[in-house]
């Protein structure tokens, strides 16, 4: 028993009737914001990813939590990138990492508890290097920051 087919109405390609073509698609189905960010195109409201020949993460005894865009904030909350669900003394939304200019910089969010960068307390914008220790909450998180040549 054969399957009816259809012409595709974009390209023509016969298909099985009801399905997608599997030669082409259109602009509904696919991820647009995935694929510009992706392609590195910014996007109001979303950051954009970091340049290609940077990768960045936050270490912490269990694991770590890769920073893959321009912006990661850090709290209790689930909308925020790196969550600490369990760490009660971490604020909802308790600080900011955002990277700028070849830089990244970290910033306190008016969290209740503070946030400590080498020890001290964040009371500005800092920048941060490679080994920087990071307390939010009970956590501390070591930031880690790799650089390649661009081939």
């Amino acid at each position: 028993m054969t399957e009816a087919t259809q012409p595709c109405p974009t390209c023509g390609t016969p298909k099985p009737v009801g399905s997608r073509c599997p030669q082409c698609t259109t602009v509904t189905d696919l991820n647009i914001t995935a694929l510009l960010q992706r392609e590195g195109a910014v996007i109001e409201g979303l950051p954009a990813p970091l340049p290609l020949n940077i990768t960045a993460a936050l270490l912490v005894p269990s694991g770590s939590y890769d920073i893959g865009t321009t912006r990661t904030r850090i709290g209790r909350e689930p909308s925020n990138e790196i969550v600490l669900k369990d760490d009660t003394f971490c604020s909802r939304n308790h600080a900011f990492i955002s990277y700028e200019d070849g830089e990244f910089w970290l910033e306190d969010l008016g969290s209740t508890n503070g946030t400590l960068l080498n020890g001290h307390p964040v009371t500005k914008r800092l920048v941060l290097t490679s080994g920087d220790k990071i307390r939010v909450g009970h956590t501390e998180l070591i930031f880690e920051v790799k650089r390649t040549a661009c081939s």
